[in-house]
C-alpha cells in the first residue's frame, strides 16, 4: 500500500508529541502571569516594595499600568524576534536540532524572571522565553508537517494549539493556588520543567526527510521516511525528490509524467536513486525571504499568509488570554480567575474538536465557521457589557474563545507550512509568524488604552476586524485537506516554478529600472 494512505506510525506521534511541548511551553509563558499578576506588582500590606526576610528579593516589583503592559508585551517582542530568526535557524541545523537548542533560551528566561529585582530584568526575561516561543510556533508546525502523511497532517499538526491551550490552562490552573508573593516567582520558574523534557526527547525523534533532501542527504532522509511511513514509501518520496527538483533549476515532470530520464528502471528504487543524482547535481540553497518577495507567485503567497495570521489576533483573542481576569474583576470580583480557568478548559474541548474535523471538514471551512462566529460573539459580548448581563459576558467570552480554538487556533500554522514549498517554507513561515507576534504585542500593548477610551464598545472594533477576516478566508484560502504538498504546490503554481530564472527575471527588472 503507498504510504499516503497507509495509515500513520506510532513514531510520528511520539515525534508530534515531543515537537508540541515547544508549544506547550509558549501557552505557559503566554498566561503565566494572568492569575497572579496582582501579587507581581503589589506588596502585602505595604504600598512600597517589601523584601523576604534575609533576602534580597523584593516580594513584589512595583510597575505602573503602562510600564506593566510593555514588561507583559515583551514576550510578543521575544516572539517577534523568534518568528525572524527560526527560518535561518531551522535551515541551518534542522529543525529538530534547532528546537533541541533553543530550549536553553526557556531556561535562561525563567532564571530571569524568577529572580527580578526590577521591572527591567523582569521585560529582559520576558523577551528570552518569547524568542523561544516565537521560534516554537513558527517551526513545530513546519517540522510535524514535513514528517506527517498526508491523509494525518491536520490532526497532527492541530497538536501545536492543543497543546499550547493546555499549557494556558495549566499555568492558570497553578496560579489559583499560587497567588501571593513567593508564588508569581514559582509559577515564571514552571517554564523549565517541559523545556527539559523536550529537550531529552527531540534527542529520540527523526530530523525532517524534506531538509534532508534539501541537504542532499538522501540515503539518510529515505532511511528516515522507512522510520515514519508504513507501506510503501517509493511513489512518496519521489515526489517529495520532485520537489527539491523543482527548486533547483530543473523542469522535473509529475510523478506521472514519461520522462524517460525517470524510468528507465521498471521499479520505484531505481527512479529514487536517478533523482538522488540529479539533485545532489543541482541543489542550491534555501531562499531567504528577500530572495522569496522577489519572486512574484511567492511573494503574493506569503503575503496571504502574513494577512491570515495578523487577522487571527486582529480578532482580538489575545485581549481576552492576557486581560481576562481583568476584564471578569468587574463582575465576578474575588472569583474571577476562576472564570478565567473555566474559559482556558473550554479552550481546550474547542481545540481538540477542531482537530477532530480539521480533515473531514477541511481548512477553509474550519476557518469561515471560526472566524464568523468570533464575529457574531464578539457583538453579542457588546450587548452584554453595554446593558451589564454578567452571564451574556460570561457565555459570549466562552463561546468566543471556543470558536477561535475550533479553526483560528489551529489551521494557521498547519496552512502556512503546507502551502509552501520547502526551499521557502522557513522564510515565508517567518514572515507570516512575524506578522502573528507583531500584532500579538499591539494588542497586548494597546488593549488596556483601547478600554478605556472606548469602555463597554471596545470589542465592536474587534467585530470588524473579525469580519473583514471573514471575507479575507472566503476569498483567498484553497482547501488542502488530504493533499501532499507537491500537489497543494501545482494548484498554486509554484511546484513547476523555475526559481533561478524568477530571480535573474526579478534581477533584470530591477537593473532596467535604475536605467
Amino acid at each position: 500500500m503507498d504510504s499516503r494512505q497507509a495509515g500513520v506510525k506510532p513514531f510520528v506521534i511520539f515525534c508530534s508529541l515531543i515537537a508540541s511541548l515547544g508549544t506547550l511551553n509558549s501557552g505557559i509563558n503566554t498566561s503565566a502571569l494572568n492569575v497572579p499578576s496582582y501579587y507581581v506588582r503589589n506588596c502585602p500590606d505595604s504600598d512600597h516594595v517589601t523584601y523576604f526576610p534575609g533576602s534580597s528579593l523584593p516580594q513584589c516589583i512595583k510597575m505602573n499600568d503602562w510600564i506593566w503592559g510593555v514588561a507583559t508585551g515583551m514576550l510578543a517582542v521575544g516572539g517577534l524576534l523568534g518568528a525572524i530568526s527560526s527560518g535561518t535557524l531551522a535551515e541551518r541545523f534542522g529543525r529538530r536540532d534547532s528546537m533541541l537548542f533553543m530550549n536553553a533560551l526557556f531556561v535562561i528566561g525563567a532564571v530571569l524572571i524568577s529572580t527580578s529585582t526590577t521591572s527591567g530584568q523582569f521585560a529582559v526575561g520576558r523577551i528570552f522565553v518569547g524568542v523561544t516561543s516565537g521560534f516554537m510556533t513558527t517551526i513545530v508546525s513546519v517540522y510535524i508537517t514535513e514528517i506527517s502523511p498526508p491523509s494525518h497532517r491536520g490532526v497532527l499538526v492541530a497538536f501545536l494549539q492543543l497543546f499550547t491551550t493546555i499549557g494556558i490552562f495549566l499555568i492558570e490552573a497553578i496560579g489559583l493556588g499560587l497567588r501571593t508573593p513567593v508564588g508569581w516567582r514559582v509559577v515564571t520558574a514552571i517554564t523549565v520543567v517541559p523545556a527539559i523534557i523536550q529537550a531529552a526527547g527531540l534527542i529520540f525523534c527523526s530530523r525532517s526527510p524534506r531538509w534532508l533532501i534539501g541537504r542532499n542527504r538522501i540515503d539518510e532522509a529515505r532511511a528516515v521516511m522507512l522510520k515514519l511511513r508504513k507501506g510503501n514509501i517509493e511513489e512518496e518520496f519521489t515526489e517529495m525528490i520532485h520537489g527539491v527538483l523543482n527548486n533547483n533549476n530543473t523542469s522535473a515532470p509529475s510523478p506521472s509524467s514519461n520522462d524517460k530520464t525517470l524510468i528507465d528502471d521498471d521499479n520505484d528504487s531505481g527512479k529514487i536513486e536517478k533523482l538522488s543524482v540529479e539533485t545532489k547535481k543541482n541543489n542550491t540553497s534555501t531562499l531567504t525571504l528577500f530572495e522569496v518577495m522577489r519572486i512574484r507567485k511567492l511573494a503574493i503567497l506569503t503575503m496571504q499568509q502574513m494577512v491570515l495570521h495578523a487577522g487571527s489576533q486582529l480578532t482580538g483573542i489575545n485581549a481576552i488570554m492576557y486581560y481576562s481576569t481583568s476584564i471578569f474583576e468587574a463582575s465576578f470580583g474575588d472569583n474571577a480567575a476562576y472564570v478565567t480557568v473555566g474559559v482556558a478548559a473550554l479552550n481546550i474541548v474547542a481545540t481538540i474538536v477542531g482537530q477532530s474535523l480539521i480533515d473531514r471538514l477541511g481548512r477553509k471551512m474550519l476557518m469561515l465557521i471560526s472566524s464568523v462566529c468570533m464575529c457574531i460573539f464578539a457583538a453579542l459580548m457588546v450587548v452584554g457589557m453595554t446593558q451589564d448581563i454578567p452571564v451574556l459576558q460570561v457565555v459570549c467570552i466562552m463561546l468566543f474563545v471556543a470558536s477561535f480554538g475550533v479553526g483560528l487556533g489551529i489551521i494557521p500554522f498547519l496552512y502556512t507550512a503546507e502551502c509552501l514549498p520547502s526551499y521557502a517554507v522557513g522564510a515565508g513561515c517567518a514572515a507570516a509568524l512575524m506578522s502573528n507576534w507583531f500584532f500579538n504585542f499591539i494588542i497586548g500593548l494597546i488593549f488596556p488604552s483601547l478600554a478605556s477610551a472606548c469602555g463597554d464598545y471596545v470589542f465592536l472594533i474587534f467585530v470588524g476586524l473579525t469580519f473583514l477576516l471573514s471575507i479575507f478566508i472566503f476569498f483567498f484560502i484553497i482547501e488542502t485537506k488530504k493533499r501532499s504538498i507537491e500537489d497543494i504546490g501545482r494548484q498554486l503554481g509554484w511546484y513547476d516554478l523555475d526559481v533561478q530564472a524568477a530571480l535573474s527575471s526579478s534581477s533584470s527588472s530591477v537593473s532596467e529600472k535604475k536605467s
